[in-house]
């Protein structure tokens, strides 16, 4: 294995605005919903994907979903 056998494998990174997927030589390795749990107090993240998307709308006020893509760009 060489230094530059990394160049060689595909991946596909699409950081969408619903969802990020990642394609490694041709096969889904992650689908997960853009968005992002984090602590308003400590400014700690505390959850990623599905499981802050689960969290949106259900949580303590001290907790705030964000979605880092808005209309495609990074908000």
């Amino acid at each position: 294995m060489g230094f530059f056998d990394f160049l060689t494998e595909e991946i596909a990174i699409d950081l969408g605005t619903a969802n990020t997927l990642i394609i490694h030589n041709d096969k889904v390795v992650v689908d997960n919903p853009s968005i992002v749990a984090r602590d308003r107090l400590t400014g700690k993240i505390i959850a990623v994907g599905r499981e802050a998307n689960m969290m949106q709308g259900k949580t303590h006020e001290n907790i705030k979903t964000i979605r880092p893509l808005k209309d495609g760009v990074i908000a």
